[in-house]
């Protein structure tokens, strides 16, 4: 894909109308504020599904367009909205707000499909608070409901992708793989361009992590072709992520970096963080295997002040590590030396996480 394609890509996420007449399909949709018919609402919830990840800006200002409208939403489109307005707070770090919006639903809702995302959305945000019983039950209880759910293309999908997301985060990979799986089943069907990029992205990094390597490159090159097609930036840098990393074990870093570099500017001006720390990573550690130490560590502290900022214990692990190597090869032996011992504790720390949350699952899943 050139950088000019790319570069579109990224603008989209900004521009709203175009991203209404393209995840819509109406055309009657550049209305304002103030006009907004009430058989508009269903529309912009569907854009809002489709958009909470991948267009977050965009997402949160159609959120906030319908918070001013809530009173006129019909009983199943303000339940919906509330799913919506959970997620959004949980993006935004407010994750109190967010569990009590989505227990609020759980006991409320008699709309088995709805609860049953609910469930598995905030078993994500107990999970990264630490609650991991909590965490667990309520993935437990999303478990339950897969087979109840609706036919809806995105609300089976969404569901397997937060509990692939929970059990990748809990270090149970091949429970993990499971629920990727059936998510690339169930989105075959309807063979959504961002369903199936998100599914075979998912499947192919998670396959990566287990060094099933040839069946990680088949998928992240499904990944690519559905990313592109889907226009969605994300998601198609996190495949260029990936498959950057599978040209690394080929011996391909040269070309690695040259994609990276190429693609790095375009991804800063998204302005999304936890994004562009992965993509971060991902250069100094292709600078530190070509040997070209002082890009490395420029790169390298960029990324680490980042993951300081999002407290992202994992990729400061990562960080670490790459910035010991890098202090190592230049000679400055204290540095290396305190990095390496941050990568140790840090390791270590996270090793102590993994395990309680997995006891955490096991306690819970005795009580079925």
């Amino acid at each position: 894909m050139s950088k000019s394609y790319f570069e579109k890509a990224m603008k989209t996420t900004v521009t709203i109308i175009y991203g209404m007449l393209m995840l819509i399909g109406f055309n009657n949709v550049a209305q304002s504020e103030e006009n907004l018919e009430p058989h508009g609402y269903s529309n912009i919830l569907e854009a809002i599904e489709i958009d909470k990840t991948s267009n977050i800006e965009s997402a949160k200002k159609y959120i906030e367009l319908l918070e001013k409208d809530y009173e006129k939403l019909n009983p199943d489109e303000k339940e919906l909205f509330t799913l919506f307005k959970g997620h959004a707070l949980a993006l935004e770090g407010k994750f109190d707000d967010s569990t009590k919006k989505l227990e609020e639903l759980i006991r409320n809702s008699k709309n088995e499909t709805l609860v049953t995302r609910a469930h598995a959305l905030i078993s994500n945000i107990y999970l990264f608070a630490g609650n991991y019983e909590q965490a667990y039950q309520h993935a437990s209880d999303a478990i339950e409901g897969l087979d109840s759910m609706d036919s809806h293309p995105w609300h089976k999908y969404a569901a397997l992708q937060n509990l692939t997301s929970l059990f990748r985060q809990s270090g149970m990979t091949n429970t993990a793989i499971g629920y990727a799986r059936q998510m690339l089943k169930v989105v075959s069907q309807n063979k959504h361009p961002l369903q199936l990029c998100g599914s075979y992205f998912e499947l192919a990094d998670l396959e990566l992590s287990i060094k099933s390597v040839d069946m990680a490159r088949i998928h992240s090159e499904e990944a690519m072709l559905h990313c592109n097609e889907a226009n969605d930036p994300i998601y198609y840098t996190l495949a260029l992520d990936l498959q950057t990393k599978l040209m690394a074990q080929a011996n391909k870093s040269d070309k690695a970096l040259e994609l990276l570099k190429e693609h790095y500017p375009v991804v800063k001006s998204v302005d999304y963080k936890t994004m562009t720390n992965v993509f971060e990573i991902r250069l100094a550690s292709t600078y530190l295997e070509l040997k070209d130490f002082t890009n490395a560590q420029t790169i390298a502290e960029l990324a680490y002040q980042r993951a300081e900022e999002l407290n992202d214990k994992v990729r400061l692990m990562e960080l670490s590590k790459i910035l010991a190597s890098v202090y190592s090869e230049t000679g400055e032996l204290k540095k290396a030396v305190e990095y390496y011992r941050q990568y140790i504790d840090l390791e270590k720390e996270i090793d102590i996480m993994t395990n309680k949350r997995k006891m955490a699952y096991y306690m819970v899943s005795r009580r079925k």
